[in-house]
Parts: structure tokens; C-alpha cells; sequence
């Protein structure tokens, strides 16, 4: 499960289902986020509060006693407030109150930053067919060398893959030969681009889990067909590393999209 407090009342509708069914959530693996609240006379002590009063909130939501994963939600705090963040996340996990701390990701040198400190041993990067660029640095091998927990999220590129090309606007438009070529080696391999898409990342050596989201009970079931579905070949893995390579960043950031 990957929630946050920010996410609307998603850590509350979690806690309702793991109340009412605590014999199966006893290898819960969950990872929720935090945020430091920026202000420019934090001190320690204010942000030590902050981060034990996020943590109190998420479990008192969540109704358990201890977070598996907490994820740090803005990289850039990693380095923002010295040692003060990863000290306060070694107290919180020699309290008992989480099992691990994690840092969510957007770019292979806020990946090196984390490895730095030895408390984070997760991380949460965006990766997919056309954005390979946490691959070409040599992030994933270093991750998996270092025994991080890896989850990537944007396996879809928030729903790029399953754009009509013809009917693309704005800068967008200059993905359409890239979903062309996603096109054609969908029929090639025989499946749908949900598959290929999620079986090219969940195959990939070093990746421990994706992040997926639903809002249905029937694309949940769907999501877990995916995950139990076939792997692609040898030949159409090699042919995505060539064909999408060195993309712009127009389209491999959804934030930078103009329609």
C-alpha cells in the first residue's frame, strides 16, 4: 500500500479496512509520506516536532502501531536541513515507530544524495518504457549494489502510453512517433501496452515493487493480472532501449506537458 497524509483521507480508508481485518495485515508492507513544512526559522526542535507529529497522525489514521516504510516526500529536504531529518529518522526507528525510512525521487542525482545516508534503505523513482534515464546513469545498478528497496511509480507515464497519437495537442505532440514505435512493438510482442508497459519494469533486475494506482475493485483485480502477466522478449527489451533513448523532457515530465 502507498498512501500519504497529503493524499486526501486515503490513510483513513486504509485504517478502516485494517481495523476491521487485523488478521491479514500482519506482513503489511505500507509506505506512507511526509513533508516538512518550510519556514525560514525552523529550528531542530521544530522540525523534530513536525516529523513525530506527522508520524502520530499517520498511525492514529491508519490504525497501527508502527509504519513500515516512511517516505520522505520532497528530495530536496535531504540535504535542506543538514543531519537534522536523518537523525530524527534513526530516533523514530529506534523507537519502534517506523520499520524503515524511504525518500521518494525524481532524478538520478537526488538517487546518489540518498545513498549518501545509510537510513534510507528505500527509495521511490519514476521509470517506464520511454524514461530510461535513471537506467543509462548506472542508478539502478548502484541501488541494487547497494541493497535499497526500489519501487517505481509513472510505469504508464500517467496515461501517455494510452493516448490516441493522431489526436495528440500542444508539446505533446511530439510523442507521436514514440507511441507509434510503442505500437508496433505491442504487436509485435502480442499484448496489450498495459502488459508490456508493466512487465518491462517489473522484470528489470534490482526492482523490488510498483507503484500502481486504482480507484476500482475491478482494475485492482485488473493490476494483479498484470503483475502475474508473461515477460516480454529478450529482442523487444533491447529494441525499447534503442528506440527510447535520450527523450525530451517535455514529455517525460507530466508537469511540463502543455496541451
Amino acid at each position: 500500500f502507498d498512501t500519504s497524509l497529503l493524499y486526501g483521507d486515503s490513510e483513513i480508508v486504509l485504517g478502516k479496512y485494517f481495523s476491521s481485518f487485523k488478521h491479514s495485515i500482519r506482513n503489511l508492507v505500507l509506505t506512507t509520506k511526509f513533508k516538512i513544512r518550510h519556514d525560514d526559522n525552523l529550528t531542530k526542535n521544530d522540525i523534530e516536532r513536525q516529523m513525530y507529529d506527522f508520524v502520530e497522525q499517520s498511525m492514529r489514521r491508519l490504525k497501527i502501531d508502527k509504519i513500515p516504510v516512511y517516505m520522505l516526500h520532497n528530495p530536496g529536504d535531504m540535504a535542506l536541513y543538514g543531519n537534522i531529518v536523518p537523525q530524527t529518522l534513526e530516533q523514530l526507528k529506534n523507537e519502534g515507530l517506523i520499520g524503515m525510512a524511504a525518500v521518494s525521487v525524481y532524478t538520478s542525482d537526488e538517487a546518489y544524495e540518498m545513498m549518501q545516508n545509510e537510513i534510507y534503505e528505500a527509495i521511490q523513482i519514476p521509470m517506464n518504457i520511454f524514461d530510461n534515464r535513471l537506467i543509462k546513469s548506472g542508478v539502478i545498478s548502484k541501488l541494487h549494489e547497494a541493497n535499497k528497496i526500489i519501487f517505481v511509480r509513472s510505469i504508464f507515464l500517467q496515461g501517455l502510453f494510452f493516448m490516441n497519437p493522431e489526436s495528440l495537442t500542444g508539446n505533446l505532440v511530439d510523442a507521436k512517433d514514440l507511441l507509434l514505435n510503442l505500437d508496433r512493438l505491442v504487436n509485435k510482442e502480442g499484448m496489450s501496452i498495459q502488459q508490456l508497459a508493466l512487465s518491462y519494469i517489473r522484470d528489470m533486475e534490482g526492482v523490488s515493487s510498483l507503484v500502481i494506482g486504482a480507484e476500482t475493485p475491478e482494475q485492482v483485480r485488473e493490476n494483479i493480472k498484470l503483475m502475474e502477466g508473461t515477460s516480454i522478449s529478450e529482442k523487444t527489451k533491447y529494441e525499447i532501449s534503442k528506440l527510447f533513448d535520450n527523450i525530451p523532457a517535455h514529455i517525460l515530465n507530466p508537469g511540463l506537458w502543455r496541451r
